[in-house]
Parts: C-alpha cells; sequence; structure tokens
C-alpha cells in the first residue's frame, strides 16, 4: 500500500503541469478501465472509460482535456471537452489578441478550436486557405467576442502592419516574372494564400498601397504591372 501510494503520488507530480490544459495525445496502451496516451512527461496519462467520447484504440491520437478528480485528488484526461471546456470567452480576452489555437475539427461552418487552455472558439471556412488538421497547435488572434460571449477566430493579425514585407514580397514575385505576373483582381484566395500567405483582403491593401506609390500599374483585366 505504502508504495503504490508512493507511485500515485509520482504520477500526480509529474502530470502537475498539464492540469487545466488540452493536448492531442496518442494512445499507448488500452485497458479494461480505460486508455494510457503519451503525453510527453515521464508518466503516461490515464484517461477513464467513462471519460471517453468514444472508445480510444491503440495507436490513435485524440485531444484530451487534463484535470484533478476532485474527490481522489488523482489527475487524469477526459476526450469528453463540452464537460470541461468554456463556449464563453475567459474574463481578460480582447479582441485582436494573439491566442494559442488547437484545432478540433472541421464543421459546415469552419474550424473548430480549442483557444487557450479552456475555451471554444471558431475559424470560419472562407477565412481559411489551408487545410487544418485536428491537434494542429498554432498562433491565432481574437477577431471578434461576440454578444453571446462565442469567440470568432483569425489566423490573421487585423491591420496591414501585420505583414510589413507583403509589398517587398509582390513586387519580388512580379519582378522575378518579368515585371508583369499572372495576379490580377480575380486570383483566387486560395492562390493569394499559397503564394503570400495572406488573405485576398490584406493582399489587395498591400496592392492598392503599391498602387498609389506608383510601385505598379493595373492593366487590362486587371492585371499587376510593375513600374
Amino acid at each position: 500500500m505504502k508504495n503504490s501510494s508512493l507511485k500515485i503520488k509520482d504520477v500526480t507530480e509529474a502530470l502537475s503541469p498539464l492540469v487545466g490544459s488540452c493536448g492531442y495525445f496518442k494512445v499507448i496502451s488500452v485497458i479494461q478501465t480505460g486508455a494510457f496516451v503519451d503525453c510527453g512527461l515521464s508518466k503516461d496519462l490515464f484517461i477513464p472509460k467513462g471519460e471517453q467520447l468514444s472508445p480510444m484504440k491503440e495507436g490513435q491520437s485524440y485531444i484530451v482535456f487534463v484535470y484533478r478528480d476532485e474527490r481522489t485528488g488523482r489527475i487524469a484526461g477526459s476526450s469528453k471537452l463540452n464537460k470541461y471546456l468554456y463556449d464563453n470567452a475567459p474574463e481578460g480576452l480582447k479582441e485582436k489578441d494573439e491566442v494559442d489555437l488547437l484545432i478540433y475539427g472541421k464543421t459546415d461552418m469552419g474550424y473548430k478550436v480549442v483557444v487557450g487552455k479552456d475555451s471554444w472558439g471558431l475559424l470560419y471556412k472562407n477565412e481559411v486557405f489551408k487545410e487544418l488538421r485536428p491537434g494542429q497547435a498554432l498562433k491565432g488572434y481574437i477577431k471578434k467576442l461576440r454578444p453571446d460571449g462565442k469567440i470568432d477566430l483569425s489566423l490573421e493579425r487585423e491591420g496591414f502592419q501585420a505583414s510589413p514585407d507583403l509589398s517587398d514580397k509582390i513586387i519580388k514575385h512580379i519582378s522575378a516574372a518579368g515585371g508583369s505576373a499572372s495576379l490580377s483582381d480575380k486570383t483566387p484566395p486560395e492562390e493569394i494564400y499559397r503564394l503570400f500567405g495572406v488573405s485576398k483582403k490584406k493582399f489587395k491593401m498591400a496592392v492598392g498601397n503599391l498602387y498609389k506609390d506608383r510601385k505598379l500599374v493595373i492593366k487590362d483585366e486587371g492585371k499587376y504591372v510593375c513600374v
């Protein structure tokens, strides 16, 4: 019994840094009462069977919330995220704040995302120009805090100043194509993102500045040409 208590204490101390946060962990073994996942620490995290949204399978990875059992003090995980994550923005979060994102999955509206450690948010599909995968961690920004408290997100910081070198990238791209590239007002947003890593809206803001500075002209059919 003494050795068992020491083992539980060791596991608790090892896993304590994860409590209250989500992670994307791979199942390394499944037993009758639950599953163990590799969370990158010295001890594996146990996911009780009753805390699994669907039966976990060895070798598969899942997004898991790490919690401390109030009754026993033991640390465990749960894939039933709605039990632990908030639909509303936490106190102190403001629009334009940079936040850590963890992609949960794709929906009809876009991507459902874990914001920070304990809140749900949404990336709208018409503002995402690359495929995102469940468990992918990346930086994002609070686009809007809705009246109902829900969080709308963006992968880009609002305002042109977030990409001060975008104009140079556009000029270099056009110059490399002999001064006239196949870029125009009709270029699809996906192609703009592939080339420059920004939305078409931000790209057109940069083009507008270049036009005002007389660094490029817009020819027939909206084609961009270096001056």
